[in-house]
């Protein structure tokens, strides 16, 4: 049965346009796959840890370095890469925090990049190892980044474009409201709105 991994990383609770939109998104994919099971998590409820050297000396370092703290981190890890494992989707909250990732978000991609696990390295070069998922990435950013005047700005999509396509997901969907102003925040929900029912005809 298909299951769904739904991430949360806006600081502003019921305010947040992008926990709106990607429960709004989860709601209309249990719709449509009432046999799918779906789990979730909020990264800034229980922030994921910053790489650390246990974690580094964990992945990295031979066995004879390893300990109780190298072995709990790289079990932190492992446990939210299990869970993008299981996923067929990932439905994935994002903000636009200074034309960036929230820091929360930050540090659980950089728990779920783990070489052997996510992504391997042989003649041809870097492989990502989570092939065959599908990314709906929901970002709400203060201003319209279409705008040619603050497109170079714009390190969010590109970014998990790039990081995404890494560990082989390179079915990236992004579903956006722009602001500055209500009108536009209005809009970017209908539009919203259409691009789920969309989406999830075409999966």
């Amino acid at each position: 049965m298909p299951h769904l991994l739904h991430i949360d990383s806006s600081s502003r609770g019921a305010d947040s346009l992008t926990r709106q939109i990607g429960a709004q998104y989860v709601a209309a994919w249990r719709g449509t796959h009432p046999e799918g099971t779906v789990a979730y998590r909020d990264v800034t409820e229980e922030v994921p840890d910053l790489v650390s050297a246990d974690w580094v000396t964990g992945v990295f370092g031979p066995a004879e370095q390893h300990t109780p703290g190298t072995r709990a981190a790289v079990d932190a890890s492992g446990t939210l890469i299990a869970e993008v494992e299981a996923a067929d989707v990932l439905v994935l909250g994002v903000p636009m925090y200074n034309f960036s990732v929230p820091a929360a978000f930050k540090a659980w991609i950089d728990q779920i990049c783990m070489a052997g696990r996510t992504f391997a390295y042989d003649e041809n070069g870097p492989r990502g190892l989570l092939a065959g998922k599908k990314a709906v990435v929901v970002r709400a950013s203060g201003s319209d980044f279409t705008d040619p005047a603050f497109a170079a700005l714009d390190h969010h999509a590109p970014y998990l474009r790039g990081v995404l396509g890494f560990i082989g997901i390179t079915d990236v969907e992004f579903l956006s409201v722009n602001g500055p102003g209500r009108e536009q925040i209005e809009a970017g929900l209908i539009e919203a709105d259409r691009a789920i029912t969309a989406s999830l005809k075409a999966s």
